[in-house]
């Protein structure tokens, strides 16, 4: 499983779009830890995973992030 921090930037609209670190197993994402905490939130069912017109960093240490 791999982390992925979102650095998005630029979203292209008027509020702001907080940017998460998601937990990523091949095209799946698994789960998701909210900007700001280090809770893991694991989904029930994983989702596709769209990193079109996104940007991310992959985080090996996770209690860092």
């Amino acid at each position: 499983m791999r982390y992925l921090k979102e650095v998005t930037k630029d979203w292209d609209c008027e509020y702001r779009v907080p940017n998460h670190t998601y937990m990523v197993s091949g095209f799946k994402a698994v789960g998701y830890i909210k900007e700001g905490t280090t809770e893991e939130i694991m989904f029930k069912k994983p989702i596709m995973f769209d990193q079109r017109r996104r940007k991310f960093e992959e985080i090996k240490n996770v209690k860092s992030a």
